[in-house]
């Protein structure tokens, strides 16, 4: 690439972060993943697709989407209640989601907030959702105006300060929620406060 390119490619990799964090990484479309992927494992025969490649490509999205609403209409079959809230639009809802605020008081203030919430309610009505994107790298070879090869690095504050997306959010039963919410709103300082250590 040459030096005047540059802005370029921070725009691609700047729409790509953006794409990532508003749509990929949506709250509602990670939620569905979830009830997706609980659907299927209970759904499909050992909880995975056939290795088989006949039968594997038996399935397709018109199978899935016929024992979905099977299921979710009749509570005996296998995977309902993840089917039932896909074809209702009865998903959960984001309970807590990453703060700045509790990071720098517990990095895993999601998880001590997952924990304490399954402990006082049961686990089946909560989801905990973690992902940390990993670090990859925007370092590409630019070619300088006077001809030099340089780190892209080196020419661009924006690609040496690139947000990585980051997410930690627990989720709820919407039929739960403002008992959950109001439980927690009152406890969360106490609950992502970071145990100490036993002595040794």
């Amino acid at each position: 690439m040459q030096e005047g390119g540059i802005q370029s490619a921070e725009a691609l990799l700047l729409a790509r972060y953006f794409m990532y964090s508003q749509v990929y990484f949506h709250p509602v479309r990670r939620i569905y993943d979830h009830h997706l992927k609980e659907f299927l494992e209970a759904w499909l025969s050992g909880g995975k697709f056939s290795t088989d490649l006949a039968e594997h490509l038996a399935v397709t999205d018109n199978e899935v989407t016929a024992a979905m609403l099977g299921a979710a209409l009749d509570p005996t079959r296998r995977g309902h209640a993840h089917a039932r809230r896909i074809v209702r639009r009865d998903h959960f809802k984001v309970l807590y989601s990453r703060n700045p605020q509790d990071v720098d008081v517990n990095p895993e203030s999601g998880q001590a907030i997952f924990n304490a919430m399954s402990e006082q309610f049961g686990p089946e009505l909560f989801h905990h959702d973690r992902y940390s994107q990993k670090g990859g790298s925007q370092d590409f070879p630019v070619q300088a105006k006077d001809g030099r090869i340089v780190s892209s690095m080196l020419l661009s504050e924006a690609l040496q300060h690139l947000p990585l997306v980051s997410i930690d959010a627990v989720y709820v039963d919407p039929a739960k929620r403002d008992e959950v919410k109001a439980w927690l709103s009152s406890r969360r300082a106490e609950i992502i406060k970071p145990k100490e250590e036993a002595p040794a």
